[in-house]
């Protein structure tokens, strides 16, 4: 995906991630996966963004699109992409991936992580052009996308923006 993917608001980006493949290059293995669920987080409004606290990870947050956001919690680590124009607080995360050429278990944002080997050696490195982790796309979109409110936060916003394939068994919750 380009730079022109990420440069567009979140809730677009992670609805449109949807389907598309994470290819994490380990040791000349390239692992396949397929994102099937995502989460849109913006700026100052947005009580459960990383952007309302000062730091980092709200500056990582104001670069350009296209940047790769990795921080931990709960001894796990986040695999999120800046979208938007620059200076405007927004991320998506990777919530689960589909494994199409391994099997581990891939079906929550640090199951992911743990698996395909993503730490904070990531952070601030551009997602359009890296060496050992892009995002390809994909010709398979006949899927049914559905919509919730975002897992694990305390105070959310009133709008649903937690996508996943509907059906897929390898998103976090049903």
């Amino acid at each position: 995906m380009n730079k022109k993917f990420y440069n567009r608001d979140a809730e677009i980006v992670a609805r449109d991630l949807l389907g598309n493949v994470l290819v994490r290059e380990i040791n000349g293995n390239k692992l396949r996966a397929r994102i099937v669920e995502t989460e849109a987080y913006y700026g100052d409004d947005d009580p459960a963004s990383r952007a309302c606290q000062n730091g980092d990870l709200r500056k990582t947050m104001l670069m350009r699109s296209g940047v790769i956001l990795v921080y931990g919690i709960h001894n796990n680590w986040m695999l999120n992409f800046v979208t938007g124009r620059k200076g405007k607080a927004r991320a998506v995360l990777i919530r689960a991936v589909e494994p199409l050429n391994f099997s581990e278990k891939c079906n929550g944002p640090g199951l992911l992580t743990r698996a395909l080997k993503i730490g904070k050696e990531f952070h601030k490195h551009d997602i359009t052009n890296h060496k050992e982790m892009i995002v390809v796309g994909s010709k398979r979109k006949n899927f049914d996308i559905g919509k919730s409110f975002r897992i694990g936060v305390k105070k959310d916003l009133p709008k649903k923006l937690r996508f996943y394939i509907k059906g897929n068994k390898h998103i976090s919750r049903k």
